[in-house]
């Protein structure tokens, strides 16, 4: 709290304040020390105008007691201190004590005049005390500096007062505003008060720059939101197309184990030799084979239904079921999958990480499928440590473009030919990971050996939370 800007309000009004009244008092009292001291200058130059006659008229006439009341009616003056008569250049008679600091000194010549010729008699020395001016002086500069501390203390508040409320109280309101923000209270506006005409001061432009802020940001997240859905649905249907592709390829055999069987049924039935253990051997091996396409398409459309709530499943099974869909296109070109996966639960929507999972896999696929010349394999290794699970997803294909690498969770980014490759599998991975799973999606490309060969290939690593929900956590076992 010590760097709010209130606090640093007051410290500069003070400050200014100070520096104001240091400057005002200041100010005063030296036109009060130099309205003083003419004062005292006045009354010293009076006494050579209106005294230094009758004193000149007293020595002339030897006139001691003269001299003595003319001394002592001087010196009973409040500001002079002290007076001396020097005649011949020798003290003759003087009153009162002598004073060193704080003074001031006038020698006034005594002169008298005979048949318009003027005669040296002597000379006149008063001193004048300035230390009963310094203490009135210092008697008015507090008052004065009391006077002006009290005015800049009530000039202070006011400003402080009116600072708060017109413009403080306001900023704090803007600021709790804008760090409560979220996308639950984004549809409420600000308002910074209550008065419902138009005001066009500074703060309620700001006002509704927030306020327009808030409406395109809403605007914004309409428009993503509409993106990622129509990107979503792309990505599903590219996804569909390449299961139809494999459910195509997993359908072969069995629809032709059923249709050479049914054959096998007819030709024997013909020939007489349709017995009824052939009978049942024939009807088994159609039931098997129906079961098997049955249990496949099961599989195809539990990966089509939408995830509408979060669950707790066996990651190790999630896998298992991604292979099966995958199984014949893989094994149709020759790839040989090295597993390493631990059988962990963890809560979250189970189709979304197997999306992912076949997104990354189809790329690798049809890499690889370029690499006739060697081993084609991709590793899996799926760990847990801490409270994380880690997903790392390699495989020997060569790699990815330096130049490219940075870019393949960019939205219609791709390198495969425009019949082939949309551009959207990888970004909505990455979508999933980060939005979905609050995890991180990235690539790198590594250097290993396996069965003492040496390869290079695109590593993808998955880094997701095991439990989402944190209450959830001290519940799992």
């Amino acid at each position: 709290m010590k760097n709010k800007l209130s606090y640093k309000l007051i410290f500069l009004i003070f400050l200014i304040s100070f520096v104001i009244t240091s400057i005002s008092v200041y100010i005063q009292i030296k036109k009060q020390y130099e309205n003083q001291l003419n004062s005292f200058e006045k009354s010293l130059n009076n006494i050579k105008k209106n005294r230094l006659p009758i004193l000149s008229q007293s020595l002339w006439n030897v006139d001691d007691v003269a001299v003595n009341i003319f001394l002592k009616n001087l010196v009973n003056n409040e500001k002079i201190i002290y007076a001396e008569i020097i005649e011949n250049n020798k003290k003759t008679s003087s009153k009162g004590k002598i004073k060193e600091i704080d003074i001031i000194k006038k020698e006034f010549d005594i002169n008298r005049t005979i048949d318009s010729k003027i005669d040296k008699i002597g000379k006149l020395v008063v001193i004048a005390d300035l230390a009963p001016m310094y203490k009135e002086l210092k008697s008015n500069a507090i008052s004065i500096i009391f006077t002006e501390i009290i005015k800049m203390l009530l000039i202070s508040l006011l400003i402080i007062f009116f600072m708060k409320r017109l413009l403080t109280n306001p900023l704090e309101k803007m600021a709790l505003y804008a760090n409560q923000l979220s996308l639950k209270n984004l549809h409420e506006p600000l308002k910074i008060n209550d008065n419902t005409q138009a005001n066009f001061d500074e703060l309620n432009i700001v006002t509704e720059s927030i306020n327009t802020m808030r409406l395109n940001l809403i605007n914004q997240i309409h428009e993503s939101e509409e993106k990622n859905s129509i990107l979503a649905q792309q990505s599903k249907l590219a996804a569909m197309g390449e299961m139809i592709g494999n459910i195509a390829h997993q359908w072969r055999q069995p629809l032709s184990m059923i249709t050479t069987t049914a054959s096998g049924i007819k030709l024997n039935y013909e020939i007489g030799l349709l017995d009824e253990e052939k009978l049942d051997d024939y009807t088994n091996k159609i039931i098997n084979s129906a079961y098997y396409l049955s249990d496949t398409i099961d599989d195809f459309r539990d990966f089509f239904k939408p995830d509408r709530d979060k669950k707790y499943f066996k990651i190790l099974k999630s896998f298992e079921k991604t292979f099966t869909l995958l199984n014949t296109q893989f094994t149709n070109n020759n790839i040989s999958f090295v597993k390493n996966i631990e059988d962990i639960e963890i809560y979250g929507f189970e189709n979304e990480l197997i999306q992912v999972v076949i997104n990354i896999l189809n790329n690798a696929k049809d890499e690889l499928i370029n690499k006739k010349e060697q081993r084609l394999l991709i590793f899996i290794d799926v760990f847990s440590k801490a409270d994380k699970i880690y997903i790392y997803i390699k495989d020997n294909a060569g790699g990815i473009k330096d130049t490219i690498i940075n870019r393949i969770f960019e939205p219609y980014f791709t390198t495969k030919d425009e019949s082939k490759g949309t551009g959207i599998g990888l970004y909505m991975s990455n979508e999933i990971v980060v939005k979905h799973m609050k995890g991180i999606l990235s690539v790198q490309n590594v250097d290993f050996t396996f069965d003492n060969i040496d390869y290079k290939g695109a590593e993808f690593k998955i880094v997701i939370n095991k439990y989402e929900k944190p209450d959830l956590i001290s519940n799992v076992h």
